[in-house]
């Protein structure tokens, strides 16, 4: 283990009442696929379809594997009546860290139903059985018994114990519920509270011990308020975590300019934005982010400045981030066309929202 990954490993234990670990959910751009933290945040979004990929490195300034997390989510409403539906999803996440490639695969399938309790109130409550699974390569450890006076030896048994296959997974399982409030067709507000883990799936490799991953409690908040006279909107964003000992906390905004198209349609046309944020993970880095969104696809990327102790190792270098996003509405008969901002808005009883 070289001295900087060493420098950086004490100091995330020294820190951990501060910091989250890599190991769990951890995207700065948290809220384009809300349903991988929060199962009642299931297809709440206005379309009836969303897929949605991220991609995130970490601490690329170290020697050796970067951290790097990759996800997949999937969301769909069914049996729609009105606003009331069923919202069935599916999440892949794929995390590895460091040259150790402490790996988490996370597979669940969120499932929820939103009741429609006035016409401008939404509740979500839901469930995310799934499969939790973990794996170590502890080949490329070293250990204090293993030094021979003159370097350290790979072949010397470690007597650490670890299992043949360094390998765990259980059975996993999540729980939700959001409250989704329209304040009018453009402005909205989401909060949402889940706990996931709630089995504590085993994460221990030696025969000798047995850990259990930490029950993770998330609360929730985004929404956006926008301007149609200036084509301009701010979409605050709020998240904390709490682990164990471990908290995230990670809070900003994004400013969504709307760019409209310049011929009519008659078709099915999705609004346009370019958007721009700044955010913060208390206690730990500072975040840029971009995004744009056209034609039902939305494109984003992040970057974490280090702000903590743990710039000594990195070099104030956090994570950088991607996303691509794609929605779309697949029944088209509750909205209506509004020839001059060339969009569709939802309809009730005839009337234009």
């Amino acid at each position: 283990m070289n001295k900087k990954l060493l420098s950086l490993v004490i100091m995330t234990a020294a820190w951990s009442a501060q910091l989250t670990a890599q190991q769990d959910r951890h995207f700065s751009m948290w809220n384009e696929n809300p349903s991988a933290i929060n199962a009642g945040a299931t297809a709440v979004m206005d379309e009836d379809l969303r897929f949605v990929t991220n991609f995130r490195m970490q601490w690329l300034t170290l020697t050796g594997e970067a951290f790097r997390t990759n996800a997949f989510g999937f969301d769909a409403k069914l049996f729609k009546n009105g606003n009331n539906h069923l919202g069935i999803g599916l999440n892949f996440i794929n995390d590895a860290t460091g040259d150790m490639r402490l790996t988490s695969n996370i597979i669940s399938v969120p499932i929820n139903y939103t009741l429609e309790a006035d016409k401008n109130l939404l509740f979500s409550i839901g469930v995310a059985p799934g499969f939790f699974q973990q794996s170590i390569r502890n080949t490329n450890m070293t250990w204090n018994n293993q030094w021979n006076g003159l370097n350290y030896d790979m072949n010397q048994n470690s007597g650490e114990g670890f299992s043949p296959d360094n390998a765990v997974s259980s059975f996993d399982i999540g729980a939700g519920l959001n409250i989704k409030y329209n304040f009018d067709p453009n402005s909205f507000l989401n909060v949402g509270l889940s706990v996931n883990h709630i089995t504590a799936p085993q994460v221990s490799y030696a025969s000798t011990m047995v850990n259990n991953l930490y029950r993770n409690i998330n609360i929730m908040a985004s929404g956006t308020k926008f301007y149609d006279d200036r084509n301009f909107g701010i979409s605050p964003q709020v998240l904390l975590q709490f682990m164990g000992p471990n908290r995230n906390i990670l809070f900003g905004t994004y400013f969504d300019h709307e760019m409209f198209e310049s011929s009519k349609r008659t078709d099915y046309v999705q609004r346009s934005f370019f958007s721009y944020g700044v955010f913060a993970r208390w206690q730990d880095a500072l975040i840029g982010s971009i995004a744009y969104k056209f034609n039902g696809v939305k494109i984003g990327a992040s970057y974490e400045f280090n702000l903590s102790k743990l710039s000594e190792a990195t070099r104030s270098s956090g994570g950088f981030e991607l996303f691509l996003k794609y929605s779309t509405l697949t029944d088209r008969k509750a909205y209506i066309h509004d020839r001059k901002l060339f969009r569709w808005n939802r309809n009730r009883g005839g009337k234009r929202m």
